[in-house]
């Protein structure tokens, strides 16, 4: 176990490098976490610390009722909010929290992201909800995240920023850096073709013209070589 854990913690450690190179999160900002496998305790960022200088001794060990186990440093004041979806998501190895500018931009706006490009409508088929705006840290958001997070694996917080989650912490950072991208993608077409390009009916309707349908395990068997 001493090593799977070892294994993790570096695991994590490329994750926030990865994230804040690519201008997913700045400073001290945004938060991951990963479960430990077969126990109920989990590896969280501590707080105060930056992605880009993470170290793989700096990561919180935590109970899934958040009490802290293990570690030097204080674990990210948004604890609540991972230890909230492990508890409702056993399917669920890793969390990723960003302030991503382009996805949290859309949030504050109001306006939902769709996956407009085929590749993208295979990760996130029913979009991104957001949820309206809790203060960060609080009870009130990890209740909230929870109820939504049973149904969508993307979520975003109104003023606050990007929470995605998977079956292991890799996949919730790809996840992550495909909402931002999405979020790019929709920004730009917008801009240039205006409201009526970027709606669900008309994604809907493109895949209806070409496969007769725009179920998701119809499109899947269309691409068996996109790994979801």
């Amino acid at each position: 176990m001493k090593d799977v854990v070892c294994s993790l913690r570096d695991r994590l450690v490329h994750v926030g490098k990865q994230l804040y190179d690519q201008g997913l999160v700045i400073g001290t900002e945004g938060n991951i976490s990963a479960r430990i496998p077969g126990t109920d305790r989990i590896l969280i960022k501590p707080s105060g610390v930056s992605m880009g200088s993470l170290r793989a001794e700096d990561f919180i060990v935590v109970d899934l009722d958040g009490n802290k186990v293990e570690g030097k440093l204080s674990p990210s004041i948004e604890t609540p909010l991972h230890t909230a979806i492990y508890n409702v998501r056993s399917d669920v190895h890793g969390v990723v929290h960003t302030h991503a500018p382009f996805a949290t931009a859309f949030g504050i706006a109001g306006i939902e992201i769709i996956p407009l490009q085929v590749e993208m409508f295979l990760y996130i088929p029913n979009g991104v909800p957001i949820l309206p705006f809790e203060l960060p840290g609080s009870r009130a958001l990890a209740e909230a995240v929870q109820k939504l997070i049973r149904d969508f694996n993307a979520v975003i917080l109104e003023n606050h920023g990007v929470i995605t989650v998977g079956s292991t912490i890799e996949e919730a950072c790809l996840l992550n850096r495909m909402v931002e991208e999405c979020a790019k993608v929709q920004f730009v077409a917008t801009m240039l073709a205006g409201k009526d390009a970027v709606s669900w009916e008309t994604l809907k309707g493109k895949l209806l013209s070409k496969i007769g349908s725009a179920n998701l395990e119809t499109l899947k068997s269309k691409f068996k070589v996109f790994r979801i």
